[in-house]
């Protein structure tokens, strides 16, 4: 070997013996932390802690945002009947179960795919969390309907009157009401 190829290989082995040096000394603490030092060492771990909680503020809006963004897109793609996003939906309804939103969604989805007896349920778990919804109680309704279930369809319609009187639901309700009572007769 010649004096420039030892040269080259002490230097490397110098340039990584520091590259590592460095490296471990970045992951352990200082042993030794005077007085004066430690108070700065106290503000910097609390602001250190108040930047970790801005981060994880801002990535879990992020991450919330994306979930809505993703509910959005599966929700618009649906197509009536083909029990498509059905599994979707329960999985987002398994991390927030109390999502009235989802709950309006799934039961569509139940009632458009004649599963009507998971429709009429998932329509009152929504109108548990917010009774006060109107095409809830009225698709409710068309549930109980569709399971010839007059009685209790005529009720959830008569709700649906008393919420929104003057609303085109309240007279769609109406007319469905005068149906079933015609058809009494």
């Amino acid at each position: 070997m010649d004096m420039v190829t030892i040269l080259i290989g002490v230097g490397v082995l110098v340039l990584v013996a520091i590259v590592v040096v460095l490296m471990m000394s970045k992951d352990k603490p200082a042993a030794v932390v005077s007085s004066a030092d430690s108070s700065n060492a106290a503000e910097d771990k609390q602001d250190a802690q108040a930047s970790n909680k801005r981060f994880k503020s801002v990535l879990s809006n992020d991450l919330q945002n994306q979930m809505k963004q993703e509910e959005q897109e599966l929700l618009t793609k649906y197509t009536a009947g083909t029990g498509e996003g059905i599994n979707e939906v329960e999985k987002l309804l398994a991390s927030d179960p109390n999502n009235v939103d989802l709950l309006d969604w799934l039961a569509f989805m139940y009632y458009s795919n004649n599963e009507i007896d998971k429709a009429i349920d998932t329509y009152r778990r929504a109108l548990a969390i917010k009774p006060n919804n109107e095409n809830q109680h009225y698709y409710l309704a068309n549930s109980y309907f569709k399971k010839t279930m007059q009685q209790e369809a005529v009720k959830e319609w008569n709700e649906v009157i008393r919420l929104k009187p003057n609303s085109k639901i309240a007279k769609n309700a109406q007319e469905r009401i005068d149906f079933v009572s015609g058809s009494k007769k």
